[in-house]
């Protein structure tokens, strides 16, 4: 007795669908442990006193995605990735456009912000076509996994801003002096394209283009056995044995767009 084609691919479909739902409903792990965290100590008032460094000498605050103002996650969504909530991971036709105009010797970018993502929790090296093709396949087992809010609210707490601060939340109070949730919109525009190219469009970290630091940056070492201290210079990160609580500053380093 033959089958249908037609049932056969109800099957298929059936089979589809219940493999995806067991790997979503399948007990994970959340993104935000696959990343190490700064620790901030904030005063009663709200301000934020002391951060630490996180364990790969970065400075990231976890903020949830709610904590974030809506113009600063669409100006995000419009710079990298207008098409987030409608594609699996990986965008082709966005892909096509930018081999097809690399080929003709133009840059440009076809990464999804879920392919972003990936790239950047499993250190993927991406210029090398082996190295983009693990990159869509982990972009794929990501939205497979989490779902949009999880991908876009882990995105922006470790999406790059220059030198050694990642994430809105760091980000927004070195550049802007306020937590994510009050940036106006030309401060969430000036955010959102910071990522694009970070090197030159954060300044460099020797200061020089930090405007308005009028105080030290002062590194205290968590408590050992000795007795050690260290300061630095404003912008520059502090070089001490171990980690270390970094006092806030006012300053307000300006982006070159």
């Amino acid at each position: 007795m033959s089958v249908s084609p037609r049932i056969l691919w109800r099957y298929a479909i059936a089979c589809v669908v219940c493999t995806l739902i067991a790997l979503r409903v399948w007990p994970h792990a959340p993104l935000s442990e696959r990343v190490s965290m700064s620790t901030g100590v904030w005063s009663a008032d709200g301000e934020l006193l002391r951060v630490t460094l996180s364990a790969d000498d970065q400075y990231r605050l976890w903020v949830p995605l709610p904590r974030m103002s809506a113009a600063l996650v669409d100006a995000f969504l419009l710079k990298e990735d207008r098409w987030f909530y409608w594609h699996c991971g990986v965008n082709p036709v966005a892909l096509a456009r930018a081999a097809f105009r690399t080929y003709r010797g133009e840059r440009q970018g076809g990464s999804t912000l879920t392919m972003q993502l990936a790239r950047l929790l499993y250190r993927l090296n991406t210029k090398a076509p082996a190295g983009k093709l693990r990159q869509i396949g982990a972009a794929v087992w990501l939205e497979t996994r989490y779902s949009k809010r999880e991908l876009l609210e882990t995105y922006l707490n470790v999406v790059p801003f220059g030198g050694n601060i990642q994430g809105v939340g760091a980000a927004s109070l070195v550049y802007f002096g306020k937590p994510p949730d009050r940036v106006t919109l030309g401060e969430a525009l000036t955010l959102a394209v910071i990522p694009q190219r970070p090197a030159s469009r954060a300044g460099s970290p020797s200061g020089r283009d930090w405007d308005g630091c009028g105080s030290r940056i002062t590194a205290t070492p968590r408590p050992t056995a000795g007795r050690s201290s260290c300061r630095s210079s404003p912008g520059r990160k502090a070089r001490c044995p171990g980690r270390h609580l970094i006092s806030s500053t006012r300053c307000s380093p300006v982006p070159r767009l």
